[in-house]
């Protein structure tokens, strides 16, 4: 553990942050979403096709045209975990979440109890749909917009569905990554904790505040092993996705294949495109992290969990 401590504690959004305060033991099993999928619009499709297949490593699971005219590719991170790389998107970036689910069924039932309204034409977020079978990838899922207009998508993986098939063909010698947070930006902080506590059920794993206690940071776990990050959105930037991070069991392993896939090592303050950061400590959430920026600068936050780490100890205690 000394090697770590030498490590630079940085990262763009932990830095300045204080008052960590770990969550109590979940009690039930509810809601039990996992996070299985994250879309990401690239302005440049091939390249970034390149990027996630040649230089992170990723499976292409499947691919489709929903119109005949653009593509949509899903690389898998891990058994059931996905990027969707979407082409045709009107704004580069990333652009929606799907969570697995078992029933999606129930979940409508159980939202719909907790007084969140349906979809419309005059109601378009903090809102949930009717669930339906998206084609032609021959799931079951349901549309969920949060305040900010975030859309989540809790979706059965059937057994005819293309990512059932995906799952069941995985190579375990695949990336060796899987998601485990989706951090989010939001636009009213108090509607948004309504949202996600109340209304969704998540559960508050920890949270942190910045020094002037004008910034708050609630770590959400949807599932034992997977979370969403909230913060306010970012002075100047709209509402959204900001980031995700990616579970690896060997943090340096994974730079070094980066690097010799073709990305630059670059320092831990950079936000280069098509780089890999230096590793460090991560505070106060305590884990190992590095960030690899894809052509377009979306931020992929390298997770290597330390005993210590807050979203561990949170993984630990879920019942």
């Amino acid at each position: 553990m000394r090697q770590l401590t030498r490590l630079a504690p940085v990262s763009a959004l932990a830095i300045g942050l204080v008052g960590a305060q770990p969550g109590a033991a979940q009690q039930t099993s509810w809601p039990n979403l996992r996070l299985s999928t994250v879309g990401i619009g690239p302005r440049d499709y091939k390249q970034s096709l390149d990027f996630y297949a040649r230089k992170m490593g990723f499976r292409s699971a499947f691919s489709f045209s929903p119109n005949g005219k653009t593509n949509n590719t899903y690389f898998q991170v891990s058994p059931e975990s996905f990027l969707e790389l979407q082409e045709g998107q009107p704004t580069p970036g990333f652009t929606h979440i799907h969570m697995q689910t078992d029933d999606v069924d129930a979940v409508v039932a159980r939202l719909k109890k907790a007084a969140m309204a349906a979809c419309s034409a005059t109601v378009k977020t903090g809102c949930v749909g009717e669930p339906k079978m998206a084609q032609p990838t021959n799931e079951k899922n349901v549309l969920i917009v949060d305040p900010s207009g975030i859309r989540i998508e809790p979706t059965e993986f059937s057994p005819g569905s293309l990512t059932r098939k995906a799952v069941n063909s995985w190579d375990t010698k695949s990336a060796g990554t899987r998601l485990l947070v989706v951090g989010i930006g939001v636009e009213n902080y108090a509607a948004s904790q309504n949202f996600y506590e109340k209304q969704m059920g998540f559960r508050v794993a920890f949270k942190f505040t910045s020094p002037d206690g004008q910034r708050t940071t609630t770590y959400y776990q949807t599932s034992k092993d997977s979370f969403i990050e909230m913060q306010p959105a970012a002075a100047g930037v709209a509402p959204g996705i900001t980031h995700v991070h990616l579970l690896t069991e060997n943090l340096d392993a994974l730079i070094a294949k980066l690097k010799n896939a073709g990305l630059t090592l670059a320092p831990r303050s950079s936000t280069t495109p098509n780089t890999v950061t230096e590793a460090g400590i991560v505070m106060p959430s305590n884990v190992k992290g590095a960030n690899a920026f894809d052509p377009d600068g979306n931020r992929l936050e390298l997770n290597e969990l330390l005993p210590e780490s807050l979203t561990k100890r949170a993984m630990d205690a879920w019942k």
